[in-house]
């Protein structure tokens, strides 16, 4: 027997491990931790909510920027095209005036049969207004009695011209405007001022 107890006593005790299930220790600690756990849920369902958020706004704002970007380049298009239509305008305006004021000296040098001086307002208007070309028409012979080109005098005029005219009158054509400015002596036209530029 003292045998027997000395082998019971030499075997191990063998411990007798109690398995507690998982499910059970996961819900006790969501019951002691309500408070916790709960705040936890709302924290990620609001990351979430914020990233989706956030992904959205980032789309509209790259739609808006795209469509202010193409609004911009359609306003500046027209804007420049406003811009140069005044200019144009501005610049017509101009040369009319100073077709007309010209149209008084070219009268006086006329009046006075002073060709020299005639040749040089010509190519001082050329000069400083900007027209490309000025010719003074003699409304008897339809020829150009002065050009600031000097190859197109004595040749006829190949349009067709309103010698009545009293007043100035722009034409547009082709790309190229016309200032037809009528140089009155004391009842009859002494000639027909041409003032052109080109616009393009």
């Amino acid at each position: 027997m003292g045998t027997e107890n000395n082998k019971q006593d030499k075997q191990p005790d063998k411990k007798v491990v109690k398995t507690n299930d998982s499910p059970n220790r996961f819900l006790e600690f969501i019951k002691k931790n309500i408070v916790s756990v709960l705040l936890a849920l709302a924290l990620i369902v609001i990351l979430i909510w914020f990233s989706a958020q956030n992904n959205k706004n980032n789309k509209q704002f790259e739609k808006e920027k795209t469509s202010l970007i193409t609004q911009s380049k359609n306003e500046r298009s027209a804007l420049i095209a406003n811009y140069e239509s005044e200019k144009d305008s501005l610049q017509i305006v101009n040369l009319e005036a100073a077709a007309k004021i010209f149209s008084w000296s070219v009268r006086s040098e006329l009046l006075r049969n002073n060709t020299e001086n005639l040749n040089q307002l010509v190519n001082a208007f050329v000069r400083e207004s900007g027209a490309d070309l000025v010719q003074l028409i003699d409304p008897e012979t339809n020829k150009i009695s002065l050009s600031s080109d000097k190859k197109f005098e004595g040749s006829e005029y190949a349009q067709k011209i309103d010698f009545e005219l009293k007043e100035p009158h722009t034409l547009k054509e082709d790309g190229t405007i016309k200032i037809i400015t009528p140089v009155m002596g004391l009842n009859t036209a002494l000639g027909i001022l041409i003032v052109q530029i080109t616009t393009q």
